[in-house]
This record gives structure tokens, sequence and C-alpha cells, in this order.
């Protein structure tokens, strides 16, 4: 030990470390025992654990045929799914066959600015300051081959379309202040050739500007292939602040405005029109609104489909925006009712597409117009899979305890766990009293420990899964009474109820297994035990060295009284 001086043998010749070496290491073998117990306590508090999660796992499959109407299990189907889909949305829907008859979609109502927004240009002004929506670059632009200059702050529409006009371009240039629009129309009357609008190195933007080169060509009232501007050419840009936009019927002023009874505000000194579009679409009003840069217009959709309009305006606004962007007076198209018939019946009507109550349980959705037929049946497939399910779930609870408790198992022998095997397997095929009908056991419906029994191999549930599907074709509610049933007397009562206490947390498996549980209580006491025997050891240790540095220091002096006699010739 430190702070102990060990004379090491220099006098008696001792290996003095190498004996109490030895020494401790005979006394630490129960210490290496008590490890070997600690070691295997652990394996089988982990062993438990483990179990217990496989035994929660059938305890909640048990429990979903007591909770989860299991045996509720439908499936529906159409013979036509593009006309409408259809699924299953209550645990009692009626079985059967329904033809439906989609005659009619539901549209919702779509409303529109009576007519453009923007205020017309003036063709008099400089481009740069006619109100026009997009700047105009200066440069060349190209029609039929001959090429104009504009300069946008001194040209004025008039000035470029007289130009054009008096060219040998062979087009005819015309503003209409009512429509606010440009037509170039061949000069020669029956002339049918396509007007060429632009050319490789123009670097002015003015016939996208006047919106003519994606115009549609066609005869004019002369037989002249004619283009009109796609587009009023003041059409509102939708990003600008309101009170710097140009509007056909004015200026937007401050305050609300109501659609469908819903208020929304507009500030114009600091909101664009998408802005107030957008307060419009996250309010509570049931539209969309958008506006539409090729008409120059806003458009609102309702939310909900069917026939009502929409409401625009109401008793307490106090600004004029549905005013100015010619929404109070919009055009609706009225949107149209769902129409159907199911089984040739009277012809009903809905305002929406997804239909729930017109074959009870089961939500229709219409796609488009044509007959399908939407069969409705009991889902046997998801029954024999959940019922699957526990069997497998029981086959490996079984087999994990029958390993555990077996002569190699990390719990050999218990009892505890034995207890438990075979209540499970005790109650498997219990005869199921009071039941109505053929089945009273789980043998009945095809559910038996399979061809491959064998005491040695343990019980392994397997399905006959023909003989199962014929007992839920023949008694399906007896079929279900067998695994759980008001009297809480089918099998999967009987097991849920038992695996609930012995896996609950106050159980006889997390009492064992839990931290602090009484498996670690053992750990704790088996490595309280060899910390005092270490104690002790250290201990005896030190009490040896002391012993053999007290031998060392009796032998020198034995050695120095021995050379004193030697040198006055007594030996």
């Amino acid at each position: 030990m430190s702070g102990t001086f060990s004379a090491g043998g220099l006098i008696t010749g001792l290996d003095s470390g190498a004996l109490i070496a030895q020494l401790i290491q005979i006394d630490s073998q129960p210490i290496f025992r008590i490890e070997d117990r600690i070691s295997a306590l652990t394996t089988q508090r982990d062993a438990v654990r483990g179990l217990r999660t496989t035994l929660l796992s059938l305890r909640n499959t048990l429990q979903d045929f007591q909770f989860n109407n299991i045996f509720d299990a439908f499936t529906s189907s159409t013979s036509d799914p593009e006309v409408l889909t259809s699924e299953v949305s209550s645990s009692a829907p009626v079985v059967g066959a329904f033809e439906i008859d989609v005659q009619k979609l539901a549209t919702a109502t779509e409303a529109e600015s009576s007519t453009f927004i923007g205020a017309t240009i003036n063709s008099a002004a400089a481009l740069d300051s006619s109100g026009i929506t997009t700047d105009i670059d200066a440069g060349t632009f190209t029609i039929n081959g001959v090429a104009f200059t504009v300069d946008p702050t001194s040209d004025t529409l008039d000035s470029i379309l007289s130009a054009i006009n008096s060219s040998s371009a062979g087009v005819t240039a015309s503003y209409d202040a009512v429509t606010d629009t440009v037509t170039f129309a061949n000069t020669t009357v029956g002339d049918t050739g396509i007007i060429n609008f632009g050319a490789d190195g123009d670097d002015s933007n003015f016939l996208d500007v006047i919106a003519v080169t994606q115009a549609t060509q066609l005869p004019d009232g002369n037989g002249s292939t004619a283009a009109t501007s796609t587009r009023n050419l003041g059409a509102i840009d939708s990003t600008s602040i309101l009170n710097t936009s140009s509007f056909v019927d004015g200026a937007i002023t401050s305050g609300t405005f109501s659609i469908n009874g819903i208020s929304i505000t507009v500030d114009p000194t600091s909101e664009s029109l998408l802005n107030v579009l957008g307060a419009i679409n996250e309010s509570d009003a049931g539209v969309t609104a958008s506006y539409d840069s090729s008409s120059d217009t806003i458009r609102v959709i309702s939310d909900t489909l069917g026939s009502p309009t929409v409401r625009f305006g109401g008793v307490g606004d106090t600004s004029n925006f549905l005013d100015v962007v010619n929404l109070d007076t919009a055009v609706q198209a009225a949107g149209d009712d769902t129409q159907f018939t199911v089984n040739g019946g009277a012809i009903q009507t809905r305002n929406t597409n997804s239909i729930s109550d017109a074959i009870s349980g089961v939500t229709l959705n219409f796609l488009s117009v044509g007959t399908s037929t939407v069969t409705v049946t009991s889902d046997n497939d998801a029954i024999v899979e959940e019922v699957q399910t526990f069997i497998e779930e029981f086959n490996t609870a079984v087999n994990e305890l029958r390993e555990l408790t077996g002569s190699e198992g990390a719990l050999r022998g218990d009892s505890g766990l034995r207890s438990i095997e075979s209540y499970l397997v005790g109650n498997i095929f219990s005869q199921i009293s009071g039941l109505g009908g053929d089945f009273q056991s789980l043998v009945d419906i095809g559910i038996t420990s399979g061809e491959d029994f064998s005491a040695e191999s343990g019980l392994n549930l397997s399905l006959d899964e023909d003989k199962f599907r014929n007992a839920l074709r023949d008694g399906r509610s007896n079929v279900q009474d067998l695994f759980s049933n008001d009297g809480k007397t089918g099998v999967a009562d009987v097991l849920f109820a038992f695996l609930d206490d012995a896996t609950k947390a106050t159980g006889y498996l997390n009492a064992r297994a839990k931290a602090n549980g009484t498996i670690d209580q053992q750990i704790q006491s088996a490595e309280d035990q060899i910390a005092r025997i270490q104690d002790r050891l250290t201990q005896k240790e030190e009490r040896l060295r002391r012993q053999f540095t007290s031998l060392e220091q009796i032998s020198a002096i034995y050695q120095n009284q021995a050379a004193a006699l030697s040198r006055i010739g007594i030996f």
C-alpha cells in the first residue's frame, strides 16, 4: 500500500510482495463468484424487461379486439373510379351494391369585374407620362421588315401610330380609347397575309408593351388580317401602391368594404392591389380573389360549391374599393349543384362533390358525369390480417417464455414466468359458454396448434384461413364473441385482463425488472458485499505488509548481533 514501507526481502530473502499478492488472490475468490452472480442477475433483469415488452405488445393486440371494432371492418369499391371514388366513413355502413348516376358536378360561383379597372391612357401625351402600364424602352422596333424609332420622353402613341400608317409597312394602326387597345390591319382590303411584328436587332419593347406580338391574327370586316392588343394599355400594376395607380373609376378611398358580410380594411397609402386581394383570401369571406392582368379585371371564386352567389358590399362599408374595381357590378356566373341518383331513384342535389349522406356510412367523391356502381362489403382481408397478427404475437410470447425458463434459459425454472406461460396456453382454447351460434372455441373457427404440434416444441398457433373465412361468412357475430363479448368471457377478454395485470407498472414483471426493482436490489446487495470484502482485503494486505516489515527489521537486528559476536571471537 502507498505510505507503507516494505523491506522487500532484503534481509530474509523472502519475496513478501509476491506472497502477499498470492494470499490476497486466494481470499478474493468470493468476489469472482459474486461478480458472476451480478452478471447473471443483469441478464435476468434484461430478459424480464424484454419479456414484458413482448407481453405488452400481445396485451395491446388483445385490447384491439375489445375496443377497435376489428370485426366491423368494411371496404367499398367503384366500377368506374374516373366517375367517382368511395370510402367507408363509419363503423356500420350499409352493405350492398348501389348504382350512382352522376348527372352534374357541383361548381363554384365565379364573379368578375364588369369591365377593366385601369384608366385609359392619354394617347396624345408622351409615352412615359401617358399612363401606359409598362415603361417603354427607347430604340427601334420592326413591323413587316420596316424599322421605327421610339423615344418615350417625346413620342406619343398617336405620333408613333401616325408614323406607322405613313410608312411602307403596309398596315394601318389605330387606337381605340373606349377599349384602350391598339389594332393593326393590313392596309390592302382582303390581304390575309400575316403581320410580322418584330425582328432581330430590335431593342425597344414597344410592341410587347402594347400587347400585339402574341395577339391572334384574324380577318377584320374588310377581309384583311388584323391584330388587336390582348389587354388594355392602362392595365393596373397589381404590385404598385394603390394611390399611385390610375383606376378608370377614380382613386380608392381608405376604410372598409365587405364580401359575404365579412368586413375587410383597405389603406391605399400603403397597400397594393395584391395586398388587398391577399387580405380577402385570408379572411372568412369564403372566396378566393385574384387579378387577371390579361383582362385587367379581378376574379372572385366562391370557396363553397353550388348556386349561391357572392355578396359584394354592405351597409357599413366606408371604402369605395368594390366600386372602383367594378365588383359591385360584377358579372356572376352562378355555380351548379351536384345532381345524381341512387339506384335509379329521384334526382338528388347537393352543393358539394363529396357526398356523405347518399349511402349510409360511405362517402362518395364525384369526379365526372357518368354512372358507376359502388359495392360495400365486409373487409375480411383486414380481419384475417388482425387475427394473424394476434397469432404471431401469441406464439412469440409463449416461445420466449419457454426459452427463458428452459434448462438453458436465463430464468430457468422460474415459477412466476412458467405460471404466465401456463395461463396463456391453458386458456387459448377454452370453451366459451353462453354464446349463440355453432362456434364455442377458437378451434371451431380454424385456429389450432397446427399439424406440427409436439410436447417438445410447445404450442404454436396456426390459422386455417379457409375455415376462418367460412366462419366469418356463416356467423360473424359468433366469431366476434369468441374473442370479445359483453360478458367479458371471450379469449381476448380473459387473456387481456391477465396480461394487463402482469405487465402494468405495479405488476409482477415490472416490480422485478424496473430501476431499483427486486433484481436491481439484489445486484446492489451483491455489489455492497463485494465492497465489504474489498475493504477487508485492503486491511489484510496492509496488516501483512506491516508484519513482513517487522520480520525484516527483527532479522536485521539478529544479523547485526551475530556480526558483533563474530568480531569478538564468540563465533
